[in-house]
Order: structure tokens, then sequence, then C-alpha cells
């Protein structure tokens, strides 16, 4: 292959990359916009195996605490929180806005950082 053929092939599979990574983050959106913003503490974090990716399956993830109208609390697995680097993108203790979809609970404000901030919330053109 000649440089130029490269260098256009590239640039094709990050294209496909982007607009791969913007179906996620409007979907999450989509998501986010159904459903009721509730804050967590942040309390503990896991290590769990078993990951559907085909790797090791081994992650941490992070619980919180989230405090019901009756003065009780149920203690929740946060789903894995895209867009941060590091394993445990949260203090103990810290509050965050989580929401609830289907039986998983998820980061408020995933796909706000990295580069994920780039890309746009909705199919916009």
């Amino acid at each position: 292959m000649e440089s130029w053929q490269i260098i256009i092939f590239i640039t094709i599979v990050l294209i496909i990359y982007l607009l791969a990574l913007t179906k996620i983050k409007i979907q999450h959106a989509q998501c986010k916009s159904i459903s009721k913003k509730i804050s967590a503490k942040v309390i503990e974090y896991k290590m769990e195996h078993g990951s559907p990716l085909g790797d090791d399956g081994s992650r941490y993830y992070a619980y919180v605490k989230i405090e019901l109208e009756n003065k009780e609390f149920i203690h929740q697995k946060l789903e894995h929180v895209i867009g941060h680097v590091s394993l445990s993108p949260f203090k103990k203790g810290e509050k965050i806005d989580v929401f609830w979809y289907g039986e998983k609970l998820f980061y408020w404000n995933s796909y706000q950082t990295g580069i994920f901030k780039f890309l746009p919330s909705k199919w916009g053109f």
C-alpha cells in the first residue's frame, strides 16, 4: 500500500470509530432524558469478575447508597463509568448523580469527559 492509501484507510477507520462513540453517547442521552436524576453517595469499590467483553473480566465497580423517601437505603452497583480513565473515578463519600434505566444504575454525567465531551448528544444534521 502506498502512503496515501494508508492515510485514507486510517481516516476512514477513525471516522467509523467516532461515529460508533457518538451513537453510544446518544443512546445514553436518550436513556437519561426519560429518567429521573437521583443523588447517591459512593460507599465502596468492589472487584468483580465475568465481563462479557471476553477479557479476564476483572473490573472495579463503584457501589453507591441511595436514600429512599422512607429513610431507608439501597446499596447498588453503579454500572461501569465511561469517559473516566481511572479505576476509581469517584472518591468514597462523594455525592454523584445517577439514574435508573431498566434494572441498572448509571452515572448521570457519563460521556461528559475526555473525547466524549466533544461528541454530539443527538443526531442533528
